[in-house]
């Protein structure tokens, strides 16, 4: 899935695939200081999601360098939850 374009900060979602290494991804992403990590879900010392504050196109280079690492990593925006329909 594309992400948007564009300079502004927004909400989006890392999530692991099986047992994907979030854990070394979010230390990397901890050392960006274009990245805020927003909060982590799943257990503590293994979360499955992330959740950062980040540009789109920062979202963009992180997606591609997932991607180019083969990692089971997936970014996408943040949307909220909509009711069936």
């Amino acid at each position: 899935m594309p992400l948007p374009d564009g300079p502004d900060t927004a909400t989006y979602l890392i999530s692991a695939k099986d047992d994907a290494p979030l854990n070394e991804v979010l230390t990397s992403l901890a050392d960006d200081p274009d990245v805020d990590i927003v909060d982590t879900i799943g257990p503590r010392d293994e979360p499955h999601t992330a959740v950062v504050e980040i540009s789109a196109d920062k979202a963009q280079d992180w997606a591609r360098r997932l991607l180019e690492n083969n990692q089971q990593l997936i970014i996408e925006p943040d949307r909220p939850l909509s009711p069936l329909g």
